[in-house]
């Protein structure tokens, strides 16, 4: 049997105490630069004006405003929102649930990012992922400096750590750590009933035509925070490749992933028909499917945003403990 479990498109707001609550967004309009009075013994404000050398993620040294105001995030909006930033402007998806309640008077920017529209906001900050093309960097140069982080990571959480360095947001990252950590502990002490120690747990996205099977580092939620473990197959490849992180196979080469739980993360209508064949042809021979193991999650899981890694965290319980 496969068990089909649709996003809730709930957020933490139904989860009470479980999740961090909402700081205030940074404002988007710069004020006046305010003096100290002279002789008054007051410091001084610092000039907004102000910059500084970073370094990004890929090693770039980038001159960016020691205070923005005006930040444009092409990626990684979470991870703003986790730090008490709002952007004021972003990707089309970042207006989809469960970010759209956060996003209110930010600009929808498009995607790929309409170049005329980002010159026009003006922004004094661009933070975009490293796999954009020269072309692009080239252009998005001209408007404003640009601050490049990894798309694949190790650890999820480099990035947060990054733009709280980067926006000198230090406490508001502990305090997001500190609330998510509680979170993790609720969930896995909701699951206890539910997963067993020591099961395995093995994750694949289906889209068009492709079946990719993902590394633990991916979908952390459901190995760092609900305990489950990698299959032997799984930890003999990130012993020789740390750094794995996912890699298309064949249909055929499915059970060769088999673990007690086995999750596939469905994007879109070819996503869905790719898994009834998976159904019809493959998965019937799999342990896991005849013990009614095999969830399709929300593509919400196929994430590493702060937000939705508390999306997945509530998601979890209602996946498993139903």
């Amino acid at each position: 049997m496969l068990l089909w479990i649709a996003g809730c498109g709930g957020t933490n707001a139904g989860s009470g105490s479980s999740a961090p609550s909402e700081k205030p967004p940074v404002a988007t309009v710069a004020a006046p630069p305010a003096e100290s009075p002279s002789g008054s013994g007051a410091e001084p404000m610092e000039d907004p004006a102000a910059v500084r050398i970073f370094t990004d993620a890929i090693d770039r040294q980038v001159e960016v405003p020691v205070k923005p105001e005006r930040i444009v995030s092409l990626e990684f909006t979470g991870y703003l929102h986790a730090l008490g930033v709002k952007p004021v402007a972003t990707s089309p998806r970042f207006f989809l649930p469960p970010f759209a309640e956060f996003m209110e008077g930010a600009e929808d920017l498009g995607y790929p990012a309409n170049l005329e529209k980002l010159a026009g906001i003006e922004p004094d900050l661009i933070i975009a992922p490293d796999y954009v093309t020269q072309d692009q960097m080239d252009a998005f140069e001209k408007i404003a400096p640009v601050v490049l982080l990894k798309w694949s990571e190790t650890n999820n959480l480099n990035r947060l750590t990054m733009l709280a360095d980067l926006l000198d947001r230090h406490d508001e990252e502990r305090q997001w750590l500190d609330s998510y950590k509680r979170l993790a502990e609720q969930t896995r002490e909701k699951l206890r009933d539910y997963v067993k120690p020591g099961e395995s747990a093995a994750v694949f996205y289906a889209w068009s035509t492709s079946i990719n099977v993902l590394a633990p580092q991916v979908i952390s939620t459901l190995y760092d925070d609900i305990g489950f473990e990698p299959t032997e197959k799984m930890k003999q490849r990130l012993a020789a490749e740390p750094d794995f992180a996912s890699e298309t196979i064949s249909k055929e080469l499915l059970s060769d992933y088999a673990a007690d739980r086995m999750f596939f993360i469905a994007e879109g209508e070819l996503g869905k028909e790719l898994l009834a064949d998976l159904k019809k042809n493959v998965l019937s021979t799999v342990p896991a499917f005849r013990e009614d193991k095999v969830y399709v999650l929300d593509p919400n899981w196929y994430s590493f945003e702060p937000t939705l890694l508390e999306w997945q965290l509530n998601n979890a319980v209602e996946v498993l403990a139903e």
